[in-house]
């Protein structure tokens, strides 16, 4: 679990340092900075993970349009850090610290300044990564060699991390990162069954996910079913089928109707609902290790947010009762009513000013407490009045 965050020259974040906890719930308005601090988590994840084997900070850097509109743009500052901290999810007295650190060039010319990881248990601390004369060697917790990476200062060392190294561990966690904006029109194309093992961040392979759920899963697949069932009664199921042609289309059985309903007929809010209920319900093999979600309110009416939550807050339970490990969960949302199922301890209060994005935990007001311990407001109506955001 990342417990700390710090991003320096990020897009809007300026000089940020948010301390996260399972679960965090950033609000704040429009252009505020929400989404950059999810997209900050995005940019590593693709700079470790690249597609087809490019380098990895370049691909990340390209994908948002090149290093300087990544920089933030107050001033004339050229070097984005970020750093952060985390804590092993199934030995918590392990610790992690990673920074990277990125100057930028001429035109969109980039090079890796630093980059460190750091393995902490209890006062020990140990350097994972030695960069020297533009060699990176990778250490052992032992202080034995684990191997080199030549380096040509535009690579993260994590992109190529071999399993004998002490710092792999961390770069299987931060591979199960997961980032979703869900799109329910392109939800309603049929997808290919190969691409079923993991829903897609705009959930535009759902039919091949939820065949998936269906045949790997069904004790999944059945909550689910069940879940729809209870809130849209005349639902009576929702099927996954595969076709000759390597498709699959998802099918609803509604009472009254002889033939079933398929997916291009479904709406947005029922789409965008069974795919989150399918991320609650995921078996723990395939749920990510951090899940960033955008805006889960879109699409959905404001009472299907306190079941939603309810069941999150239920299975995340039944995850503790049996000694598992949670996924940790950030999510953006502009909507009192998601808002109000959750705590005070869990929002981060996300603003900008001069261009610059700012954050903190209302929980640190003590008066913002005993407004909502004596229930004089919801964190709905603070959010609406603005006290959450009142310095």
């Amino acid at each position: 679990m990342i417990t700390r965050l710090q991003v320096r020259n990020f897009k809007s974040l300026r000089n940020i340092d948010l301390t996260l906890r399972p679960l965090n719930v950033l609000v704040g308005a429009n252009m505020s900075g929400k989404s950059n601090i999810l997209d900050v988590l995005g940019f590593l994840h693709q700079a470790f993970f690249p597609e087809g084997g490019a380098n990895g900070v370049s691909y990340a850097l390209a994908q948002r349009g090149g290093v300087n509109e990544v920089l933030w743009k107050g001033s004339d500052d050229k070097l984005i850090a970020i750093s952060l901290e985390g804590v092993d999810d199934i030995d918590p007295g392990t610790r992690y610290r990673y920074s990277l650190e990125l100057i930028a060039g001429a035109g969109d010319f980039v090079t890796v300044q630093n980059e460190s990881l750091k393995f902490l248990q209890g006062e020990t601390e140990t350097d994972l990564i030695h960069i020297q004369q533009g060699h990176t060697q990778l250490k052992n917790v032992d202080g034995k060699d684990a191997g080199a990476i030549g380096s040509n200062g535009i690579s993260s060392a994590l992109q190529y991390a071999p399993p004998n190294w002490d710092g792999y561990k961390f770069t299987q966690w931060a591979k199960r990162w997961r980032f979703y904006h869900l799109f329910p029109p392109e939800m309603k194309e049929r997808s290919s069954v190969s691409l079923g093992e993991g829903l897609s961040s705009n959930g535009d392979n759902l039919s091949s996910w939820l065949l998936w759920l269906q045949s790997h899963s069904p004790e999944a697949f059945f909550r689910l079913n069940e879940v729809l069932h209870d809130l849209f009664p005349e639902i009576v199921q929702i099927r996954a089928i595969p076709s000759q042609d390597g498709k699959v289309h998802l099918t609803a059985t509604e009472k009254g109707l002889k033939r079933p309903t398929f997916v291009w007929a479904f709406s947005d809010g029922f789409l965008a609902l069974t795919a989150l209920l399918s991320l609650i319900y995921a078996p723990p093999g395939l749920n990510g290790t951090l899940l960033c979600i955008e805006e889960p309110e879109n699409h959905l009416h404001p009472r299907l947010l306190e079941t939603l939550v309810g069941l999150l807050r239920q299975v995340r339970q039944e995850v503790v009762d049996s000694n598992g490990a949670l996924s940790q969960i950030l999510i953006t949302t502009q909507s009192p009513y998601l808002v109000n199922q959750f705590s005070l301890d869990e929002i981060v209060w996300v603003e900008r000013k001069d261009g610059e994005t700012t954050v903190y935990r209302p929980a640190d007001k003590i008066y913002l407490k005993k407004l909502i311990e004596d229930k004089d407001l919801g964190l709905g109506d603070l959010m609406f009045t603005g006290a959450l955001g009142e310095e």
